[in-house]
This record gives C-alpha cells, structure tokens and sequence, in this order.
C-alpha cells in the first residue's frame, strides 16, 4: 500500500499517519515502531499530519518528561492540584472509563494491590476519559488514589496530549515525571 501511494506525497504520508495511529490503538507495537521509525526517516518535507503524529509518539516515548495536567473534578487530590504535585517515587498513571469492560475489571484488581504499592513509594493517578461526569465520580469514589476527568471523553486533552487511543492505559513515571514504562497490562 505504502508503496503504491508514494511516502513523499501528502496522501502517502497522511496513510502512513494513519497506519501507525491504527497500530498503538490495536497495540501492534512492533508494527507501529517500525512505520514510525519509516516516518522519521523520510527526506522529504514532512506534512502535518504524519509530523504530528510522529510528535505525539515522541511526547510520550520512554524517556521523556510527562507533560503535566491540572487536575479538573479531583477526587482524593487534597494534597496536589496536578500531576507534578503528586510526591511519590514512582506514579502509575492509569487511563480509564466508567464505561470501559476492560477497566471495570482491572480497577478493583490495582485496588488490591493499592496498600502494597503505597508502601513502597508508589502513587496511583488515574485520568478518566468519562464524558458523563456522574458516572465518572460513581466510579471514581470507589478507588483511594487520585482521580480527575476533564467530562469529555475521547475529545478531553488526555487523548490528544498523551496519545491515549484505548483505555485501560498506563504510564509509569518516575519522581522526575519520566516515564520508565508502558505496561500492556
């Protein structure tokens, strides 16, 4: 395909966008690094597309800093007010939804290990992707750790800053805000 439609065209680069997009939202890893790792190696002038797209895997690529967010209909923040105000060795940074299967089951499984984690220096943040914001607080009153949502959905600034595709999705950050992984699971 990508052959047919010519990397230095708009068309091709915008398929090639669109191709790596498709590959981090099914997961495809090693799919989505090799046509990124295509992307940044093109000579031509890049359009805007393919260039953002290409930014907003860089912005969260292991290694670099987290972008901070002030947290909109905290829950359990007393403390923080963002991101970089929660004090921890480690943050786990969990993406998620009231109306999300996968995280209705992952959560109360975190929740057990909550304590455990805490004890060792470790925070839990979870970003919620809820555009019905009753149900985001009937979830999120539930869980000890911090909690926040912006009330609209996948058009919040969660998913276009943190290239969030699916939810449940997870960052570990470090005390600095770098992040050290992304776990699948």
């Amino acid at each position: 395909l990508l052959k047919q439609v010519n990397l230095e065209t708009p068309r091709g680069q915008t398929i090639l966008s669109e191709l790596i997009e498709i590959f981090e939202t099914y997961n495809m890893v090693d799919m989505k690094n090799k046509y990124l790792s295509e992307a940044k190696g093109l000579k031509c002038e890049i359009n805007e597309r393919l260039t953002g797209t290409i930014k907003s895997n860089d912005d969260v690529a292991v290694g670099s800093k987290f972008k901070n967010n002030v947290f909109q209909n905290g829950i359990n923040n007393a403390k923080a007010k963002s991101i970089y105000e929660v004090k921890s060795d480690k943050k786990i940074i969990m993406f998620w939804s009231s109306s999300c299967s996968h995280c209705v089951t992952e959560m109360p499984k975190l929740l057990e290990k909550y304590a455990q984690l805490k004890s060792k220096g470790v925070e839990i943040i979870g970003l919620s992707l809820d555009s019905d914001i009753n149900a985001y607080k009937d979830m999120a009153n539930k869980y000890p750790w911090v909690n926040a949502s912006e009330g609209k959905g996948w058009y919040s600034s969660y998913a276009k800053d943190y290239n969030v595709h699916a939810t449940p999705s997870f960052f570990i950050l470090d005390s600095n805000n770098l992040i050290i992984n992304k776990p699948d699971h």
